[in-house]
């Protein structure tokens, strides 16, 4: 566990690094931008400014990364010392024990539980891959997502293929708040499985919360048709991914396409204000004032005094 501690911070550490290097050239790209032809000057410079924040955020991302430790160590006082073939033999059959226990307890959703056995497999055989996997998603679903950040970047540097090692350090780092480390996760998971729905799931709504709409919907849009079934009810995921669908519309000035996800959408969530009040602000946007009121007033009845709908409302009623 120590030696992961270490080697996962030596990662973040070169992260930050890199990241900081590319902060202070795209910094020096907008300055000479801003110093060029007038046509082009500002355009330029806005991008290359854009450029110099998004890796300074990344670079702060990695160095908080550096820091993470667990929530707990595995239990210690098991040697792991080779005493011969015997003695290899038979913790390689105790550690395949206890990974078979805690993938069952897992599978059980006892994540605690689970933990601690796989916890065990990994002291009986550190190179025991899959028992670190599962060890990432159930700290994970335990809610120590610095601990899982650490166990699937130690399962990546001796199983770099495994796109499933990918999508949980993006989820794990999402959790925290580091977007863009999780974009750097998320893409690697989809170039190794581009059907991956969960990661699709997660790329869109990463740069989403980036407020990045334009390259957030095609992802969005893929997860949605690949989650939606031919026949029967939908799984619970895709309200959302719809709901993220519609505002990226409406944040691209797509009114009436966003207008009718927002339809679509509210038909399985009927009680969602925030639906309600998309449909409203589409409807204001169109110039459909008496349609917005009623969508921001069905919007203030499940949410009152709700800031950004009462602005709505004003607007709608001017």
């Amino acid at each position: 566990m120590a030696s992961a501690i270490v080697e996962s911070a030596r990662d973040a550490a070169r992260a930050a690094v890199d990241a900081a290097r590319e902060a202070a050239q795209a910094a020096e790209d907008a300055a000479r931008a801003a110093s060029g032809p007038a046509s082009s000057a500002a355009e330029g410079a806005h991008r290359a400014t854009r450029a110099a924040r998004d890796a300074a955020q990344r670079a702060y991302e990695a160095a908080e990364e550096a820091a993470d430790r667990p929530a707990w160590i595995s239990s210690p006082g098991l040697s792991t010392g080779s005493s011969g073939f015997f003695q290899s033999l038979r913790r390689s059959l105790q550690a395949q024990a206890a990974f078979t226990r805690g993938k069952a307890l897992f599978e059980a959703r006892k994540f605690e539980e689970a933990r601690e056995s796989l916890g065990e497999a990994l002291s009986l055989d550190p190179d025991h891959d899959e028992g670190r996997a599962l060890l990432g998603w159930s700290e994970y679903f335990l809610g120590d997502f610095r601990g899982a950040v650490i166990a699937f970047k130690t399962a990546l540097r001796r199983q770099p293929t495994w796109e499933g090692l990918y999508n949980g350090l993006g989820w794990s780092r999402l959790r925290l708040g580091r977007l863009r480390l999780a974009l750097a996760a998320f893409r690697p998971a989809l170039d190794r499985n581009p059907d991956y729905a969960d990661a699709m799931i997660a790329l869109g709504s990463t740069l989403f919360a980036l407020g990045r709409y334009e390259a957030a919907l095609p992802p969005l849009e893929r997860a949605l048709r690949r989650v939606r079934p031919a026949i029967g009810a939908e799984p619970p995921e895709a309200p959302a991914i719809r709901a993220k669908v519609a505002w990226s519309l409406y944040h691209l000035g797509r009114y009436q396409e966003a207008l009718t996800v927002f339809r679509q959408a509210i038909q399985a969530n009927p009680q969602s204000h925030e639906l309600h009040a998309g449909i409203g602000w589409c409807y204001l946007k169109l110039g459909q004032k008496a349609d917005a009121r009623a969508a921001f007033q069905r919007a203030l009845e499940l949410r009152p005094g709700d800031r950004d709908t009462v602005e709505g409302l004003r607007r709608a009623s001017s």
